[in-house]
């Protein structure tokens, strides 16, 4: 029983000490401050670099390397493509650059015998021995004007010359059919651009692709930037390198982002303009993530707003709340809140009234009534 006596004691101590240290509780008072009128736009957090990298032959796929978050360096192979029926192809080639550098070593030799040995063809059908006929006809030929013996030894010339181009030619053609399939076996493997990671995986092994279909989304995520529509009427209030504020997917603090890129043409049917910004290294964030871009309204001059630490704002639910000292009792708001401002308070739009005591950094157990 004074086991049982002791134990109840030391819990209600135990609940005693509790509740002290929950009366320690900060209060500040909201105050009214005059702020510069900004507009909140949704934007998408996007890799640094990002490509689409496609099949660029028909063929198979034999080979992947990885799957979507993993890491490559540049020049790693990503995937190849079946190269058999090009394989055979190149042999076919190196066939025909062969009988091509045979046709040349012939159509020279046929050159070098008739400038060496003039009309060596119609000597061999005579066995080899000179003709008898055309040391008396090729004068009386000439005499008479029905022949000429120099004119007939430069044709014969000009097609041995003729021969050895064709060959040359039919051999340059052959080296340019095996480059061109060189180049196609080349291009059925997938390799990395950049240093990055795969962020998005279209074929597997064994699916047959054809030139121009998506194989890989791939982008460096070592530095992340912003993408957004931004109405034209906000764009005269930015320019490059401007430091702005933004809030990562419904996050209750702000990061600061920096103007990167202006596009210099609009969207005929929204009428936007595309913005880039970068983000701070470090950020966690990942690429597709929703993003709200606080933009200054120039065209509006500063107003006075209700303002109230940022730490004393609980997301809960559609509609944040704030914890309110009201006749020695605290007292739960929902609030609408607006922009932040560069000491760490927010302003609110409705919900909190100015000199109001408002809690600082609550907790999710704080119910304790004052």
């Amino acid at each position: 029983m004074r086991i049982s006596l002791t134990k109840h004691i030391t819990i209600y101590a135990l609940l005693l000490l509790i509740s002290q240290v929950s009366f320690a509780l900060e209060f500040v008072a909201a105050k009214s401050s005059r702020i510069g009128s900004f507009t909140s736009l949704g934007g998408t957090v996007i890799p640094h670099l990002e490509v689409n990298l496609v099949a660029k032959m028909p063929g198979d796929i034999t080979f992947i390397a990885g799957e979507e978050g993993d890491a490559f360096k540049q020049g790693d192979q990503l995937a190849r493509q079946d190269i058999a029926a090009m394989m055979a192809k190149r042999e076919q080639a190196e066939a025909q650059i062969s009988s091509a550098s045979a046709g040349i070593r012939n159509a020279q030799m046929q050159l070098y015998n008739e400038r060496k040995n003039p009309n060596s063809q119609s000597n061999a059908m005579l066995a080899g021995m000179p003709s008898m006929v055309s040391m008396f006809s090729d004068p009386m030929r000439s005499m008479t004007g029905e022949g000429n013996s120099s004119v007939q030894r430069q044709t014969n010339l000009y097609a041995m010359e003729i021969q050895l181009e064709t060959a040359k030619n039919a051999h340059l053609q052959a080296v340019a059919g095996l480059r061109e399939l060189d180049e196609n076996i080349s291009n059925a493997t997938i390799v990395a651009p950049f240093n990055g990671v795969i962020l998005r995986k279209m074929v597997e092994v064994g699916q047959p692709a054809q030139p121009g279909v998506p194989m890989f989304l791939y982008g460096d995520t070592s530095q992340l930037k912003i993408r957004a529509e931004v109405p034209a009427r906000l764009i005269k209030g930015l320019n490059k390198g401007m430091t702005l504020k933004a809030r990562l997917d419904q996050s209750n603090q702000t990061i600061p982002i920096e103007v990167a890129r202006i596009f210099p043409m609009a969207d005929a049917m929204g009428h936007t303009i595309t913005v880039k910004f970068k983000l701070p290294k470090n950020t966690q964030a990942s690429p597709g993530m929703y993003i709200e871009i606080m933009i200054p309204e120039l065209s509006k001059n500063s107003i006075e707003l209700v303002t109230i630490p940022t730490s004393a704002i609980i997301l809960r639910g559609s509609l944040p709340t704030v914890y309110i000292q009201k006749d020695g009792q605290l007292e739960m708001r929902l609030i609408r809140i607006g922009d932040m401002t560069n000491d760490g308070w927010s302003s609110v739009l409705s919900g909190v009234y100015s000199g109001e005591m408002v809690l600082v950094d609550p907790t999710p157990a704080t119910t304790i009534k004052r």
